[in-house]
């Protein structure tokens, strides 16, 4: 079966499998997608000889692990050298989830990961839109927040998250649990993404409304992107409603900054490649405690610290 990938046969040649992807920006997406099989930390497909070229990319085969050939080969069955974009998601759809080690059930993940909404230790938001009919109720570590808003100046004016933060989105329809999305950065820098069904079990893709989203393809394509989303596009103002039923971000009033959001211009920006609003939402909310005369004296050296 390897034949085909190490020179011996099928068309291919000792320097590798060409990539032809026809993607905007392809190094960004095969650092990404690639950097997923060099252990638990991520790493460099280049630095570790997995990728090579530029402009025009190859795959080396070799230098991956053997337990992810076969599936390489698999998706390479034509034999004729080179690996397109329909090639490429079949092998990521067979491997990424072993390759990353993710947590088998729900379960598994919560032990390491414990967010709840009566936990202070956690930023929550309710937000109606854009990516299922279902309500997401996000989950962001507070530590993590302040870390990213604290090194705001000294990353460019970004929010850059520490490594090992999750952002959990439990999605809800009529209060019932119906899939619950993570997305958790890794030490390369890049965030692994995957979706848990309602059943708690890993799934390949979300099962909500309108339609299902490939998990990472899917959720690569967006937080890569540059297209703006609602209700963030629209945010402090309401979003109008979309074709699939209302679109919002279910905070009060005292959380509309709106200077805020210019200062921060969260999702334009898209720092880490986060969409969400959560360095906005937080400071605005901080703001809001402080003209009320309850802001904790941490968060007084916060908002020092970036300005206001």
């Amino acid at each position: 079966m390897l034949l085909s990938l190490t020179g011996c046969g099928g068309g291919s040649n000792a320097d590798g499998l060409r990539l032809d992807l026809d993607k905007r920006d392809p190094e960004r997406l095969l650092r990404f997608y690639l950097g997923s099989y060099l252990g638990s930390d991520g790493g460099d497909a280049f630095e570790a000889g997995v990728l090579s070229g530029e402009g025009t990319y190859r795959l080396h085969p070799d230098k991956l692990e053997a337990r992810w050939r076969p599936a390489l080969d698999s998706a390479n069955a034509d034999g004729d050298g080179r690996i397109d974009w329909d090639e490429f998601v079949d092998f990521i759809d067979r491997t990424y989830a072993d390759a990353r080690n993710l947590p088998p059930m729900l379960d598994a993940f919560r032990s390491s990961v414990p967010y709840a909404e009566s936990d202070s230790a956690w930023f929550t938001v309710e937000i109606d839109g854009v990516m299922t009919n279902a309500r997401r109720h996000i989950f962001a570590p507070m530590a993590s927040l302040r870390s990213a808003l604290e090194g705001y100046q000294a990353n460019d004016e970004q929010l850059i998250y520490p490594v090992g933060t999750a952002l959990v989105g439990e999605h809800r329809l009529d209060g019932d649990l119906a899939e619950t999305t993570v997305m958790q950065k890794r030490a390369d820098g890049f965030w692994d993404f995957f979706v848990y069904g309602a059943d708690g079990a890993l799934a390949s893709a979300t099962a909500t409304e309108p339609r299902p989203l490939q998990s990472p393809i899917q959720c690569i394509g967006c937080h890569f992107g540059q297209k703006l989303f609602e209700p963030e596009k629209s945010f402090p103002a309401a979003a109008p409603d979309g074709p699939f039923g209302p679109r919002g971000i279910r905070v009060g009033s005292d959380m509309r900054n709106a200077e805020i959001v210019t200062f921060f211009n969260e999702h334009a920006k898209r720092s880490d490649t986060v969409l969400g609003l959560y360095g906005t939402l937080f400071v605005s909310k901080l703001i809001a405690d402080r003209d009320a005369g309850r802001l904790a004296s941490e968060d007084a050296s916060l908002l020092q610290t970036l300005g206001f």
